[in-house]
């Protein structure tokens, strides 16, 4: 039987898999009813309120990108009872489906997660997109070449 540990860091797994290729379905079935979801400043009280969010991303921001695939780095997580707190640093990247230019972004998923009839899932998730890799590397070297 895995642990609490490894059930929750496969969640988060399971989750990226989700939002990379399934449907708003798919993403809001990892929430629980009462959920409340931070989505890179777009707030979302309830899982329905989270699948509809999930469906409005996919049409406009994930679908036109080819080959999304999130990364998973230096999960953090810690469990008390039938709640646990995780953080992940993840990084995105595809390419953009009119020009084929690459997109790459980082950022920072900050979640709590109750266990309820034995499984897992997020009560509070945060997306924190942070800046693209690329535009950072741009610009750094915008900066230099000046």
């Amino acid at each position: 039987m895995p642990t609490d540990q490894q059930q929750i860091q496969n969640l988060y797994a399971e989750y990226c898999f989700a939002v990379d290729r399934g449907t708003a379905e798919d993403i809001a079935a990892f929430f629980w009813e009462d959920c409340y979801l931070n989505f890179g400043g777009n707030i979302h009280e309830g899982v329905e309120e989270a699948r509809v969010g999930f469906a409005k991303w996919i049409a406009k921001m994930r679908d036109p990108v080819q080959g999304l695939r999130h990364c998973l780095y230096t999960p953090a997580i810690t469990v008390d009872g039938d709640q646990a707190h995780a953080e992940a640093y993840y990084d995105a990247d595809g390419h953009a489906g009119r020009k084929g230019k690459p997109i790459q972004l980082r950022g920072l998923y900050r979640s709590t997660l109750e266990r309820r009839e034995g499984e897992w899932r997020f009560v509070k998730h945060e997306v924190q997109i942070w800046n693209s890799i690329r535009e950072a590397l741009e610009k750094a070297e915008n900066n230099t070449a000046s």
